[in-house]
């Protein structure tokens, strides 16, 4: 069913992109992986090519505003289509209110909302033609506040209201648009989370390796198996859904 058909992947030069890349891949998608880690990026490529897929690189920076074209752009002249989009990379802030400045909402603001929304415009031609599908990582901080995370938790919830209403709009057209939202995954934007709550890096990478084994933290193979679910024909008729990918460990949070 996902044969041939062609992905872009943002933030997929590691942890939950990169798994999302590799399973596509797995299936016969063409992938267009994407992030700003040469080496990382190059390693991916290479590897989901040893396995007979088929992969290209294209190093970026969504602070870019010419960057969601021109990865429309090389999708479509590797391969002449883009059929899914997956708006996975993000950034994170996590400080107390009175620290948080003009640049940390511009810079969460430009990568975690706006940029995938112009990556889906600049994509819409070929998803129209193609009755493509985009699936949106976003987070359980979509609904549940988190301490000194309002920045991130204020986009995540962006993000969520942007699905349904990307998936009102296109919904005659056949494109279906959803989101999923995990709560902790174990990859290096976590691991980023706990250096701006601690100074000390040697501390923050404790703190992230301690919560990273913890039974309520995901793999990224857990959320990129989702992604599979969602991109495929088994889920047809599922659309404008936000979907919490979290073990059910956000039942009876305290704040819920």
């Amino acid at each position: 069913m996902l044969s041939d058909k062609v992905a872009i992947v943002t933030g997929s030069t590691s942890g939950i992109g990169e798994s999302i890349a590799k399973t596509l891949a797995k299936q016969g998608v063409k992938v267009l992986v994407t992030g700003k880690e040469q080496e990382q990026g190059e390693r991916i490529v290479d590897a989901i090519k040893s396995e007979g897929g088929a992969a290209c690189l294209f190093i970026s920076d969504l602070l870019d505003p010419r960057t969601p074209d021109q990865l429309v752009e090389l999708a479509v002249s590797e391969w002449g289509r883009v059929d899914i989009i997956v708006n996975n990379a993000a950034m994170v802030c996590n400080k107390p209110v009175e620290d948080i400045t003009h640049d940390d909402w511009d810079r969460l603001f430009t990568v975690n909302l706006k940029a995938p929304f112009f990556l889906v415009q600049a994509a819409l031609p070929y998803l129209k033609a193609h009755k493509g599908t985009v699936i949106n990582i976003s987070s359980i901080n979509g609904k549940l506040n988190d301490y000194h995370n309002l920045v991130y938790d204020t986009m995540k919830a962006g993000l969520n209201h942007m699905t349904s209403g990307l998936a009102l709009d296109f919904r005659k057209e056949g494109i279906r648009v959803n989101a999923l939202m995990p709560a902790g995954v174990a990859t290096p934007l976590l691991e980023g989370w706990f250096k701006q709550l601690h100074a000390d890096p040697e501390e923050a990478r404790k703190a992230a390796e301690a919560v990273m084994n913890a039974p309520n933290v995901a793999s990224p193979q857990q959320i990129a198996d989702g992604v599979l679910f969602l991109a495929g024909g088994l889920a047809s008729w599922v659309n404008g859904a936000v979907i919490p990918i979290e073990g059910g460990f956000s039942i009876g949070h305290p704040q819920a």
